[in-house]
Formats: C-alpha cells, sequence, structure tokens
C-alpha cells in the first residue's frame, strides 16, 4: 500500500507539472473569423518540469445541426480527439518565446499556425489541434496528450 500511494502521488505531481498545457491564443473561443488565409497562434506557457515537445494535429470540422423536430434541434461540433474535416497541419511543435516583450504582451512561448480556411466552410465550427509532449520527472520521460478546441463562426470575405 505505501508503495502504490507513493507511487500514485509521482504520478500525480508530474502530470501535475504539465497541467499547463497549450491553447489557442488565436483565435478564442467565440471568435468570427474570415474564410481564406489566416493565422493561428498557439501558446505553450512554461511548464514546471523538462519538456519534449512531439507533435502538433490541428485541423477544423463544421457544426452540425442535429434532430428532426423544432423541440429535438441541436448543434453537435466534434471532438479534435474523433476526427477533423480539414487537417491542416501534421507535425513537429517548437514554440519560441518572443524577442522582445512590451508590458502587457503576452510572453508565454508560441507558434504560428498560416492555414487556408475553405470559403465553403460557413458558420460555426470547431477548430482543435492535439498535442503531444513528454515530461521529465525522477523516473525518466513520461507521455503528455491533450486535446484543445474553440467554437468560432467562419464568415464568407467581403468583396
Amino acid at each position: 500500500m505505501i508503495f502504490s500511494l507513493a507511487a500514485f502521488s509521482f504520478l500525480a505531481l508530474a502530470g501535475s507539472s504539465l497541467a499547463q498545457g497549450a491553447y489557442f491564443a488565436y483565435p478564442q473561443n467565440g471568435a468570427t473569423i474570415v474564410a481564406g488565409n489566416i493565422t493561428i497562434k498557439i501558446d505553450r506557457p512554461t511548464p514546471s518540469a523538462p519538456t519534449v515537445e512531439a507533435a502538433i494535429g490541428l485541423g477544423m470540422s463544421s457544426c452540425r445541426e442535429e434532430g428532426t423536430g423544432e423541440l429535438e434541434h441541436s448543434e453537435s461540433c466534434p471532438s479534435p480527439e474523433v476526427s477533423f474535416e480539414y487537417l491542416f497541419y501534421a507535425g513537429g511543435f517548437n514554440p519560441q518565446r518572443p524577442t522582445e516583450v512590451h508590458l502587457g504582451d503576452d510572453f508565454n512561448a508560441f507558434q504560428n499556425f498560416t492555414v487556408e480556411i475553405p470559403a465553403s466552410m460557413k458558420g460555426r465550427a470547431v477548430l482543435g489541434f492535439l498535442h503531444s509532449s513528454f515530461g521529465r520527472g525522477a523516473a525518466g520521460y513520461f507521455p503528455f496528450y491533450e486535446a484543445v478546441n474553440v467554437t468560432v463562426n467562419v464568415v464568407e470575405p467581403a468583396y
């Protein structure tokens, strides 16, 4: 029992050190974005334990209407853990700190991704990413995974 409690405590501490995962700095939840080229900014606060970044997958899916009657009408937005309708990027994640910071600026490490939001995508959509890294603990490296998403409203470009 003592060994199990000690092992559990270690894993809880190791997991909490990476609990400060990555997040969308832009766009934020509820934002309206224009279809076409957009630069997505993903922030990564400094973890409290040494970390090796592995990869990120970035994509988007339309939210779908469900239900047949007026009372049963709802909207379903798929989780990035399930699928992406559009996969914009899959590869390494190498967030860097800003070279210059001014009062009020965000000083987290970040990485920008410029993607093309299809013109056919209109209305509510889920923009999401899957992120994996490895944290260093006393017993070696342990994996960290997360799925992060924001719901946005996609509009047509004004010409």
